[in-house]
């Protein structure tokens, strides 16, 4: 994966960036896409105004605190606003003698239609920070390579960590905490039984049409639900990556790391259940291609069809959560994975250091990733306020009190 300009040529400096810093370093390949993706908007926003970013960052004005703050806000902007805005910069600039203040005002009718677009604050948070990171390498690259008693060093220096120090400030703040209890959050055990009998193919509280897409969804439900699996790792399941014998399931294809993994006797049986009735009736050469997921057709399932099948199921099962979705069943498996971790026996139960270990790796994280950290801070929260919560049931209530009839009569 390298980052192509728009003749289709790879600048220089971003991919050496991202080969030594990412690839390198063993970060995960869709982490790896992402940062390269915003160095482009870096490089994006400099073509605009003319500049070569990477010749100011490696010899020569380097960037100014005015830059990173323009930096900064077109970062923030949608995709949509950043292509109109670098348009506005690559406009020839018209010279007027005389300048009309009614020409600067917005019609009200052009405010009213326009559409707001929202951000997400932590996106932006994240660009800025891998752009801080681009510009810093730069400037201890650079830096090592001068005369630390030159001038040119020593203004270089000067500037260097105003301008990254100014960068990282811009950055929106995001609660940390906050993030984790939204973009963690799982369902409870009521919920997952509730949508488990509605998935049951034959439940009478089943939304799907009987036979073939019951079975179907059912199963993918159950691979979800055992795996944590994300659902493009599902989605590209293939019939020969399920074991029948050993309740295996491999993850072949991956966004960070393919795995194997166990599923349950139930999980098992409901493939081998699909397969005898349903998939091996597919056309022929559907069977031959191998996807377990599809149509009746033998066409693969799209990702959005995995998102209608949740949206299917918050709409018909009353009590399911409007947030629930694919990626809600894997925030879930997290959720239970820790519950098992505090039920074991002290002396059974893994160290920090070795529950992380286990829950990248069947998570398919890379081992260094810390988002087996995150999830475990969500769960000491939620433990943390259930023993709370138990510490309020025991503290009694007092008792109301009455007015005091006869004291009001004598006055």
């Amino acid at each position: 994966m390298i980052l192509v300009d728009r003749d289709g040529m790879p600048p220089f400096w971003p991919n050496v960036y991202a080969m030594n810093e990412y690839r390198n370093a063993g970060k995960s390949p869709n982490t790896t896409v992402k940062v390269l993706r915003t160095l482009g908007l870096l490089r994006t926003w400099a073509n605009a105004l003319g500049r070569d970013v990477d010749h100011d960052l490696t010899v020569g004005q380097f960037l100014s605190v005015e830059d990173v703050e323009s930096l900064a806000s077109f970062l923030g902007l949608p995709a949509r606003e950043q292509e109109e805005w670098a348009e506005q910069q690559r406009r020839p600039i018209k010279k007027s003698n005389v300048v009309r203040l009614e020409s600067y005002r917005p019609d009200p009718k052009d405010l009213a239609d326009v559409e707001g677009v929202v951000i997400n604050t932590f996106e932006v948070a994240t660009r800025i920070k891998w752009v801080a990171a681009y510009i810093e390498w730069h400037y201890a690259r650079r830096l090592g390579s001068l005369d630390r008693h030159n001038a040119a060093a020593k203004t270089l220096k000067d500037v260097g960590q105003i301008v990254i120090e100014r960068l990282r400030r811009l950055a929106p703040r995001v609660d940390s905490a906050h993030d984790d209890e939204v973009s963690l959050e799982g369902v409870d055990r009521a919920t997952t039984d509730l949508i488990e009998e509605a998935l049951r193919p034959g439940s009478s509280s089943n939304p799907f049409t009987p036979g073939f897409v019951q079975a179907r969804n059912y199963l993918i439900w159950r691979f979800l639900s055992d795996t944590g699996a994300r659902r493009g790792e599902v989605r590209e399941a293939l019939v020969s990556n399920v074991d029948y014998a050993e309740r295996q399931f491999t993850i072949h294809i991956s966004k960070t790391i393919p795995r194997t993994v166990p599923i349950r006797r139930v999980t098992a049986e409901a493939f081998d259940f699909f397969i005898e009735n349903y998939w091996s009736k597919l056309p022929k050469e559907a069977r031959r291609r191998g996807h377990l997921f599809t149509d009746k057709q033998g066409v693969q399932l799209s990702l959005k069809a995995f998102n209608r099948l949740f949206e299917r199921v918050r709409e018909s099962v009353a009590g399911v959560p409007t947030f629930m979705a694919p990626h809600s069943v894997r925030r879930t498996w997290n959720d239970r994975f820790s519950e098992m971790i505090d039920a074991m026996p002290p002396e059974k139960r893994p160290s920090p250091a070795q529950e992380m270990a286990m829950r990248n790796r069947l998570q398919g994280w890379v081992p260094t990733s810390l988002m087996g950290a995150r999830y475990a801070r969500r769960h000491i929260k939620l433990a943390a306020d259930k023993i709370v919560e138990a510490m309020f049931a025991d503290t009694p209530i007092p008792p109301k009190r009455t007015k005091n009839k006869s004291s009001g009569d004598n006055k």
